[in-house]
């Protein structure tokens, strides 16, 4: 699967000491969860389930999103695994109302050095939740993190780094016993993305190819349950099944050769180069690029500024009121061309 960053995540659970985990770090400090309510609560996903006794207060976020819907749920995570943009707490500007005066921890390494999650760490926060949504937790990853704290990962209908926004949403309401909460916030942007869909109807139907650049020679394309994908169709667009007789792995990425790039053109092409913006121009160094019908007709949009593509990449329920906010408008301008 590819990243904005390179891929390495939480690997080193498994050759962690069992002392590590099992260790009883210093808890004085840590605020008396409240009792009675809905717990203890039991949640299920992909490795069986998970008894959460009391209600958290010390949530630690280990999937490279998870934050978000942690504080859109009115809690401020203990600590957070960083994924990418220099943000203070790991926290991006759509999240920073949510995040008030709160100051997680930002654990040691993540993906955009290859540095692997310290266990260690991790247990000196004393978390009485860990969360693990938006990640490729193993089994054996899951039972080190359930040696530290009650953890939780997603249903197993989900493959690695593709839980929906909604479940992601859903599944840290449940966890926090506060999933009417959770599916109240849930239907509030389903609706947003329904009223953006009906207040757009040529977006219906319109089949629309999402880029990105990672390495050279090749293009990356965003399809089936990747959540750049998503975003697209929930606004009525059809992401393609192939390119070029190239199909999707199971992250829904289509890898395509610059020697297949006149395969990309559809009704509307979306590159989201924020991350890396001169990939821009090598991009359109291509001798093929300006051939295109898409790029003639001029129904190319480019996502530029590092937050908006952001918003778009993270796909949480807390970026993606941003993303549309930023895109629509520009995806009714261009696909009108």
């Amino acid at each position: 699967m590819h990243y904005l960053v390179p891929r390495s995540l939480l690997a080193v659970l498994a050759a962690a000491v069992v002392g590590t985990a099992c260790a009883a770090p210093d808890t004085a400090a840590a605020p008396e969860p409240a009792a009675g309510g809905p717990f203890p609560v039991t949640v299920e996903h992909a490795y069986g389930t998970t008894e959460i006794p009391r209600e958290p207060v010390r949530v630690l976020t280990l999937g490279l999103s998870d934050q978000d819907p942690l504080l859109a749920l009115g809690v401020a995570p203990v600590a957070v695994y960083p994924w990418y943009g220099d943000y203070e707490s790991a926290t991006w500007p759509w999240a920073r109302d949510e995040l008030g005066d709160a100051r997680p921890t930002v654990l040691a390494g993540g993906v955009r050095n290859e540095a692997e999650p310290p266990l260690e760490e991790i247990a000196s926060l004393a978390p009485d939740l860990i969360l693990s949504l938006y990640n490729g937790t193993t089994e054996e990853q899951y039972r080190q993190l359930s040696a530290i704290a009650p953890t939780v990962v997603p249903d197993r209908e989900f493959l690695d780094f593709t839980i929906t926004w909604q479940e992601a949403t859903r599944a840290t309401g449940e966890a926090l016993g506060r999933e009417d909460e959770a599916l109240a916030l849930v239907d509030r942007l389903e609706q947003r993305f329904a009223d953006a869909a009906a207040a757009n109807p040529g977006f219906a139907g319109q089949q629309v190819v999402v880029g990105e650049r990672f390495e050279p020679g090749r293009s990356v394309v965003r399809s089936g349950n990747d959540v750049r994908a998503r975003f697209f169709a929930d606004l009525g667009f059809e992401t393609p099944t192939e390119i070029g007789g190239v199909t999707p792995d199971e992250f829904g990425e289509i890898v395509v050769s610059d020697e297949l790039m006149g395969e990309l053109s559809r009704d509307l092409l979306v590159w989201n180069v924020g991350f890396d913006p001169e990939q821009r121009a090598v991009v359109e160094a291509s001798p093929v690029y300006p051939t295109l019908p898409v790029v003639q007709a001029g129904r190319v949009l480019w996502i530029e500024d590092p937050v908006v593509s952001g918003a778009f990449s993270w796909g949480t329920v807390l970026s993606l009121d941003y993303a549309l906010e930023q895109l629509v408008p520009r995806v009714a301008e261009t696909v009108t061309r």
